[in-house]
């Protein structure tokens, strides 16, 4: 069997074997997620007796419901090609996506050489994101269990500087990311920018500049991509 057809045997493998599996179990596991997410408040409704009243209810949801509309929109288009149909399933069950599951998928494909998007990078964000979800129970089992005594043991200057930590996750991640793509990261973060400068000002807010940077990098690229701009990333 010559190269050509060991590729198109493992595309063809990824395509009708592969992907289907992960979707079937992904939906099945997501909405015993979804499931298992209202069994604590049928424990407080149905034992304890603890029902709030209808109209708190309601409140309550369309609070929430408005604060999360625009990341159910934005989150699965804007991680779905780093992480891969098996990994978004994964990441969006486990959670913690952005600043850990996306970051892992992203390493992992790096660390292997493979290109995000390709079938090849699916199954080694797959991996990623699986240990990375292993790694995070063990860690936060130990910190549920520990937690008090490993913080009073850790210097004070560098508790203060945790805060940070996330900011530079991302800023890593940013750096990564304008490497592998300089010419999409010249039209993105400039948006990105712009959206959340304008959003300072009160015109909109944060939301909406999230939207606006995600759907708008990828129109404007679609169209850049049609003029062959794009064609040579380096």
């Amino acid at each position: 069997m010559n190269e050509n057809e060991t590729m198109q045997t493992t595309q063809q493998i990824y395509d009708n074997e592969y992907i289907p599996y992960s979707i079937k179990w992904g939906r099945l596991t997501s909405l015993l997620g979804v499931v298992a997410s209202f069994v604590p408040l049928a424990v407080l409704a149905i034992v304890f007796d603890i029902m709030p009243a209808l109209d708190a209810i309601v409140a309550a949801a369309t609070i929430r419901i408005s604060a999360c509309v625009v990341y159910y929109f934005v989150e699965p288009i804007s991680f779905q090609p780093v992480l891969g149909i098996p990994g978004t399933y994964m990441a969006f069950l486990s959670g913690n996506i952005s600043n850990l599951r996306v970051p892992c998928s992203s390493v992992a494909q790096k660390a292997a050489g493979v290109e995000e998007g390709t079938p090849e990078g699916a199954v080694l964000s797959t991996i990623g994101v699986a240990v990375s979800i292993v790694v995070n129970l063990l860690i936060l089992t130990a910190g549920v269990l520990l937690g008090a005594q490993i913080i009073a043991m850790i210097p004070e200057s560098l508790v203060n500087a945790l805060v940070y930590l996330v900011p530079a996750l991302y800023g890593a991640m940013l750096m990564q990311m304008v490497l592998y793509a300089p010419k999409i990261a010249a039209i993105a973060v400039p948006l990105g920018i712009i959206t959340l400068v304008i959003s300072k000002t009160g015109l909109f807010d944060s939301s909406v500049a999230i939207l606006i940077s995600v759907f708008g990098s990828i129109i404007i690229g679609r169209m850049l991509m049609k003029t062959g701009w794009l064609d040579d990333q380096k």
